[in-house]
């Protein structure tokens, strides 16, 4: 058994997990046809097969005009399951570098222009812990907590790593926001728990920009979350241009909105 494939087996997933998963890593995005030809699984099985994985966020689904296409999770994925579960925690910290090195050599270099597609909250949780490969200023509009759909525990978790990594945020809301937050503590009369001294927020008037949804742009990435009743998904859009586009709408729209202080949510709410 290699580094991966023990690596992949100690964060629980059985042999025919990681053979897909080995399958997708050594030759890029694959349909189920070509995923049974690599691993040697039957297709029939595999269909069911791939849809857990998806869920499990091992794998992502690849949007394509006529065929699903599946590619094989990102490292910063695979380092979220590792910081999210207890299994052997303390082992798979030690040996994650070693991991990461050896996956490296067995992916082949890829398209940066790309769109993918997440389901569920376990999707919402990937990309929300994407933003850590942030590097520059992280932007973002708010428009809902993310404790509703991520859970308080992962919420803490992502708030110091990011706090850890000195990550610096810029931040737009409008009067969505206000409206969201008094209904949250109307409701469950709690405030969401962390430090978040360092995220930097500007209020705009929504007669100028109405903000509602939660949209990040980093690095060369777009994404875009939707979590509202049973519906719950997200895109990421990975496009150089695409994201220099909206750095430099939010840059504009950051200069007309108004500086607000620091959200300090160990004080009483201030309406």
């Amino acid at each position: 058994m290699t580094i991966v494939e023990e690596f992949l087996a100690k964060l629980g997933f059985g042999n025919e997990a990681i053979q897909v998963y080995m399958a997708l890593t050594k030759s890029g995005p694959l349909t189920v046809l070509e995923v049974s030809r690599k691993s040697g699984i039957e297709r029939t099985r595999l269909y069911r097969l791939v849809d857990e994985l998806a869920k499990k966020g091992l794998i992502e689904e690849v949007p394509n005009y006529k065929r699903r296409t599946y590619k094989a999770a990102s490292l910063s994925t695979l380092e979220m399951m590792v910081k999210e579960t207890q299994l052997e925690s303390e082992a798979l910290s030690k040996t994650l570098p070693i991991f990461i090195n050896a996956l490296k050599s067995l992916t082949p270099v890829s398209s940066k222009n790309n769109v993918v597609y997440y389901h569920g909250r376990e999707g919402i949780r990937q990309m929300a812990w994407h933003i850590l490969r942030t590097k520059g200023i992280f932007y973002t509009y708010s428009y809902r907590f993310w404790d509703e759909i991520l859970g308080t525990k992962f919420t803490l978790s992502l708030n110091e790593e990011l706090a850890k990594r000195k990550i610096k945020v810029h931040d737009i809301f409008s009067d969505q926001y206000f409206k969201y937050k008094d209904d949250w503590m109307k409701k469950l009369k709690k405030k969401p728990g962390g430090d978040w001294s360092f995220w930097h927020s500007r209020y705009i008037s929504e007669k100028i920009l109405k903000v509602d949804q939660n949209i990040d742009i980093y690095n060369d990435v777009v994404a875009y979350y939707h979590w509202e009743g049973e519906e719950t998904f997200g895109v990421e859009i990975y496009n150089e241009r695409v994201a220099k586009f909206h750095k430099q709408m939010h840059d504009i729209i950051w200069k007309m909105a108004k500086p607000t202080p620091n959200l300090d949510w160990t004080k009483d709410w201030e309406a």
